[in-house]
């Protein structure tokens, strides 16, 4: 990791796990970038972790559309060069089918096309021992893009869970991929974490979720200890439950499904010979 600033962007900063990152890793002396969507919320994060020393900047981004993750990306690179890690946290749960302007099903494309773009958009400025950290959940769901694409077979729980694999073999698909340019990759499970994910998840849903789940301030430490602890410099292509090595789902670690969902995923965003 690089000097006493590494450079650190993450994706939905002004969400619960994403502030609760940032202001660790803020703490910690780290350049943080953040991104989210453009609102108040995101002005105002980055005047109260300390804007004005100009180590905490913003990037506005829509992960749900491809146009503006192209934006954001040649916006980081022209913002700060070199990028010591990545962490992918945004996040969304819809209870019903909505499709983007670019003809995606909103969950489908901010919990995975967007993260998988931005990521590969950034591999130039990620070379040389940059790090990827995706936040997702042990899912076993299978993925299957035709059936994410299809407003019949939409289910909130089985759409949400298909992304949160999908995360999960992107993971380990980069993790192989991206040694060529020592970018390391990781996946990340915080647990159940306090948040406003699941808003809009059923009432019993939410009910239980908010008596068993943590504080997120846990979460950003553990993310914060990923993304630039000299504990996790060589680390790549392994799941965590915090900073805990756990197995994956079987199901995700079949290499041909990995390098399956990549290339199908590449072509769904176009993009070219840009990435890993």
């Amino acid at each position: 990791m690089a000097g006493l600033h590494p450079v650190v962007v993450l994706t939905g900063a002004t969400g619960a796990i994403g502030s609760a990152t940032a202001a660790v890793l803020a703490r910690r002396g780290a350049r943080v970038l953040l991104l989210a969507r453009p609102s108040d919320r995101l002005g105002a994060m980055v005047k109260k972790l300390g804007g004005e020393d100009k180590r905490i900047g913003s990037v506005p981004v829509d992960l749900s559309l491809m146009s503006s993750v192209r934006s954001a990306a040649k916006e980081i690179s022209r913002t700060v060069g070199h990028v010591d890690a990545l962490l992918n946290i945004a996040a969304s749960f819809s209870s019903e089918y909505r499709k983007t302007k670019e003809g995606f099903e909103v969950m489908f494309a901010t919990n995975h096309l967007g993260p998988f773009l931005l990521t590969n958009l950034l591999r130039d400025s990620l070379a040389g021992r940059g790090r990827v950290i995706t936040l997702t959940a042990p899912s076993s769901t299978r993925v299957d893009i035709g059936k994410l694409m299809d407003k019949k077979a939409f289910t909130a729980l089985d759409t949400f869970g298909a992304t949160k694999a999908a995360n999960l073999l992107f993971t380990f698909e980069l993790a192989r991929r991206a040694k060529r340019w020592e970018v390391r990759a990781n996946a990340c499970h915080p647990g159940l974490v306090r948040s406003e994910l699941m808003r809009e998840a059923w009432a019993p849903i939410r009910f239980i979720s908010r008596l068993v789940s943590r504080p997120p301030d846990r979460a950003g430490e553990d993310l914060a200890d990923l993304a630039i602890s000299p504990a996790h410099e060589g680390t790549t292509g392994w799941l965590f439950k915090g900073t805990r090595r756990i197995d994956p789902p079987k199901s995700t670690a079949d290499q041909q499904v990995q390098s399956d969902l990549w290339k199908r995923t590449a072509d769904l965003v176009e993009l070219g010979n840009a990435g890993f």
